[in-house]
């Protein structure tokens, strides 16, 4: 069993978002746990109006979502930890020095540095934010598919 967690500033837009988004592309797989957190984050907060909107237009219900503040437990339990920028991944490390080799920048590989942040934003920002997300996690699944990471 892959146990994935994505991990972003407050677990109400970014890591939501790829929580959704990765959760339906593996739908039909059962070799997954996927879940996501946030550095910064309050506990029990729902994920942004517009993460929801953004989720629901794929079929994705996250109404019932509640952030959540990363853990020890959960970052023991991950195989596989992406986190949205470089500054996320040098915070986790400092963190958790140990995990290295299992933390991973989502977008690591293409040529965007960093996933921003759409809080705040349009509509139109989500959606980009999404499309990135989108984009990074098809090229990952495939990477843990094949065992490369």
């Amino acid at each position: 069993m892959k146990s994935i967690l994505f991990v972003c500033t407050g677990n109400t837009c970014r890591s939501p978002l790829a929580e959704g988004i990765f959760t339906k592309m593996i739908a039909s797989k059962d070799s997954f746990s996927i879940s996501s957190a946030g550095l910064h984050a309050r506990d029990g907060l729902p994920a942004s109006e517009k993460t929801v909107a953004i989720l629901a237009k794929q079929g994705i219900d996250f109404s019932k979502f509640r952030s959540q503040s990363l853990r020890a437990e959960k970052v023991q339990e991950a195989t596989h930890i992406f986190v949205m920028t470089k500054s996320h991944l040098q915070e986790i490390l400092t963190l958790y020095p140990n995990i290295r080799e299992k933390t991973f920048l989502l977008s690591e590989g293409t040529t965007r540095e960093d996933i921003d942040d759409p809080i705040g934003g349009t509509l139109d920002a989500y959606e980009q934010c999404a499309h990135a997300i989108e984009e990074a996690l098809e090229r990952i699944l495939l990477f843990i598919e094949k065992n490369l990471i």
